[in-house]
């Protein structure tokens, strides 16, 4: 178990992170509120650890899937994701005047060619 001195040190700290060049807001400082403050400062530890874990996960898929793309497209011509134009729209029936994000040409590169292009040695 934690001493007291411990974790209102803790609190203090995490509270100075969180409010930064801003003062933190006064507070009774008991038993009970450093308790909960403490508790508070553990569980968003946690979810930014986690949330870490998420962005660094798909910064490593993002990387794998344009790699991925890249051998797709030598194998097949140069066709790749940024290749992809309004016209692909317009053969669904929609029409667009904006650019395309990085999203919407994956879900265009894989609707039209998921069934009709596969990416193994094979091909």
């Amino acid at each position: 178990m934690e001493e007291p001195e411990e974790k209102e040190a803790q609190v203090a700290a995490w509270l100075k992170k969180m409010f930064g060049d801003h003062p933190i807001p006064q507070y009774e400082v008991n038993d009970r509120t450093t308790e909960i403050l403490h508790h508070l400062s553990e569980r968003n530890r946690v979810r930014d650890r986690d949330g870490h874990l998420v962005i660094e996960d798909l910064k490593q898929k993002a990387s794998e899937y344009e790699s991925e793309g890249e051998t797709c497209s030598q194998r097949h011509g140069g066709f790749s994701v940024s290749s992809v134009t309004s016209g692909a729209f317009r053969e669904t029936g929609r029409t667009k005047t904006t650019d395309y994000t990085f999203e919407e040409k994956i879900g265009i590169l894989f609707r039209f060619n998921a069934g009709s292009i596969s990416c193994s040695s094979e091909n």
